[in-house]
């Protein structure tokens, strides 16, 4: 579930690269370093770290180490955190639909991140070994309901067996809600706008794939302002129980076809 960013701008700044090519058959781990988006200059200013020059891109599962690290450090509430296992089925079947803000930090500057020792070189010619360290994720399912339920928050277990079960649990492919489990940033980058261009990235691109109807996800209630600037609409106390209960059920309206087509 999304971890409080408080502190970060809540102004609406749009965003003008095109979206990341989407794909329906989940991403290979080789992947990892197509589809990114390097975001204008003038979004790329946070309050607290100057030059981060951050990127989104989707993740795979070569990223679970580092998804990993910033679950665990985004939730100071272990019962709010997806475990290693339900994580890596996440980014397994539905890695599309899952999102990462990164910045590229050379070893020895003074930039201190939980995800550090899980970055990735940069490029392998690259003589000052500058890495790729994830700083926030957006993961993500789809389900058949219009709002998250503790069906939607589950996952069968027996997923990566040879002949799993069919399951009403996790993620369901002909699902028109994608539900968005975790919305996380890591501590020390907070109240700099990273969750705000990261949330704005996510919706964009799914308003531009036309493979769901809606966006859901349950938050604190003293977080809905906070979605609600964004363009989400509080639909009430939520029924899921994640956690011990106590959400609000949030909900974005993707565009229809004819309305993309329309307005571009």
């Amino acid at each position: 579930m999304p971890r409080d960013l408080e502190g970060e701008k809540p102004s609406v700044v749009p965003l003008t690269e095109s979206p990341n090519r989407l794909s329906q058959s989940p991403t290979r781990p080789g992947d990892s370093e197509q589809n990114f988006v390097i975001l204008p200059y003038d979004e790329q200013k946070t309050n607290q770290k100057p030059n981060l020059n951050p990127y989104t891109r989707p993740l795979t599962v070569s990223d679970i180490d580092s998804v990993e690290a910033l679950e665990n450090a985004a939730f100071s509430d272990p019962r709010d955190r997806a475990t290693r296992e339900k994580l890596l089925y996440r980014l397994s079947k539905c890695g599309e639909l899952c999102l990462g803000i990164f910045i590229t930090i050379v070893p020895g500057s003074d930039i201190k991140a939980e995800t550090l020792a899980t970055g990735k070189p940069v490029e392998t010619t690259r003589e000052n070994g500058a890495i790729s360290v994830l700083v926030g994720h957006i993961v993500s399912t789809k389900a058949t309901t219009p709002l998250v339920t503790d069906v939607s928050m589950d996952y069968p277990k027996d997923w990566n067996s040879e002949k799993p079960v069919p399951s009403e649990l996790g993620h369901q492919e002909d699902g028109r809600t994608i539900v968005l489990h975790s919305v996380a940033v890591l501590p020390e980058f907070q109240g700099g706008g990273l969750g705000r261009i990261l949330m704005l990235a996510y919706m964009q691109q799914m308003n531009g794939a036309g493979i769901a109807d809606r966006l859901a996800l349950i938050a604190h209630d003293h977080m809905v302002p906070w979605y609600q600037k964004l363009g989400w609409n509080n639909k009430g106390k939520s029924n899921c129980q994640f956690g011990g209960g106590g959400w609000s059920d949030m909900a974005f309206d993707l565009k229809a076809v004819e309305a993309r087509a329309a307005y571009g």
